[in-house]
């Protein structure tokens, strides 16, 4: 058991860094930073109380608290990536059988502590009361979340999000279904109890391990669609074979015009691209169009990447409040209007910017403000005359 549990630490830490620092944040990525985090800090105190306490019944009997957040943590996930305008905030509440068994975990182990024993009945009422408020948890929210993702499979969901969720779910309700099976053993064969718990604390360890993998899985995924979609080559059109052996190509103007219409006129509206953490996902979820099909309407349709899209609603941003604010005459900066535009940092503004318009900000603006001082002078001279 001590293997599975250190593997599964380890396989957590792991997965933890890969989105910690591999992946574009966003609120639904922390759901499962948060998660790996759990999941780590559970199995590292079990090795710990397997290692290191030597009362058996508290190292084969007593539950941790984590546990009672997996639930709630996928249910949420799944809400932010379905669910327009969603505040993980909002859902507060879903937390409170975590605080409730977090203070009664370490109430009954500060007292253990003072009694300098373990009290077998107050442990057996914190098991049975532990046991049965993850088991409604871990049971209602991975139930939810799948029918969730399913009711928005293809829609919003695409196929990576919606695997992690429904795999995810499912792990933590076959966990779940050995507590059950565990107890009709227990009933039935009370006198191997010893091998049932740990048997089914293995399983329950091994699902954990498989459950950062399913992350690791998704977070490698993703990151080789993010440089897919930096580093893809502009296509026009795309070849299609059909069975007369002849090559067809694909009418985007037929396929994606509606399509291009509704999101980018999102973009306009709620001026997404000022988001300076926008990505493809991101992008997807606000304009509730399938990623998949956004990227093939910016490689095919408009022969453009997704940042240079993005980044060109940036500097035209970017040149508008500069030109209001020399009508203005008021005073600029250019890094305060960059990152007011959306770009996270001065390098990418400037190397946008002139793969753009073909000239750097300081020069642009020179042009601009000599255009409008011989706009000016050209006016007085007219009026003068």
């Amino acid at each position: 058991m001590q293997y599975i549990i250190i593997i599964g630490a380890f396989q957590a830490l792991v997965a933890l860094w890969l989105l910690q620092f591999k992946e574009r944040k966003s609120p639904s990525n922390y759901l499962f930073i948060f998660l790996l985090s759990a999941i780590a800090v559970h199995l590292i105190i079990k090795f710990v109380i397997f290692n290191f306490i030597p009362d058996e019944s508290i190292r084969q009997q007593m539950n941790t608290f984590i546990g009672v957040c997996y639930g709630p943590l996928v249910y949420l996930y799944t809400l932010s990536k379905t669910k327009k305008g969603f505040s993980i905030a909002s859902k507060w509440y879903i937390f409170i059988p975590l605080f409730l068994l977090m203070i009664a975990y370490f109430t009954i182990s500060c007292v253990f502590v003072i009694l300098n024993h373990v009290d077998q009945k107050l442990l057996n009422l914190y098991n049975d009361f532990s046991l049965d408020l993850i088991f409604m948890v871990n049971l209602y929210y991975p139930v939810k979340s799948i029918l969730i993702a399913r009711k928005n499979k293809s829609k919003i969901l695409d196929n990576i999000e919606y695997d992690i969720i429904t795999r995810i779910s499912y792990c933590l309700l076959l966990m779940e279904l050995g507590v059950v099976i565990s107890k009709t053993l227990l009933y039935i064969r009370p006198e191997d109890a010893h091998i049932i718990n740990i048997s089914i604390r293995c399983i329950a360890y091994f699902l954990l391990l498989m459950i950062c993998l399913l992350i690791i899985r998704k977070s490698l995924k993703t990151e080789i669609m993010n440089i897919h979609e930096i580093h893809s080559d502009n296509r026009v059109k795309i070849p299609v074979h059909q069975n007369n052996n002849t090559v067809n190509t694909v009418d985007y103007e037929l396929k994606f015009s509606e399509l291009w219409q509704k999101m980018d006129a999102s973009m306009k509206r709620q001026e997404l691209f000022r988001n300076c953490d926008l990505n493809l996902d991101e992008l997807a979820h606000k304009t509730e169009i399938n990623k998949y099909q956004i990227s093939e309407m910016l490689n095919g349709y408009k022969n453009k990447p997704f940042y240079r899209y993005i980044n060109e609603y940036r500097i035209d941003y970017f040149k508008n409040i500069v030109e209001e604010a020399i009508e203005k005459n008021e005073s600029i900066n250019f890094l305060s209007f960059a990152y007011e535009a959306g770009f996270k940092s001065k390098s990418s503004f400037n190397r946008y910017f002139k793969e753009i318009i073909g000239q750097t900000p300081s020069a642009y603006y020179k042009s601009l403000t000599q255009e409008n001082k011989r706009e000016t002078f050209e006016n007085l001279y007219r009026g003068s005359a």
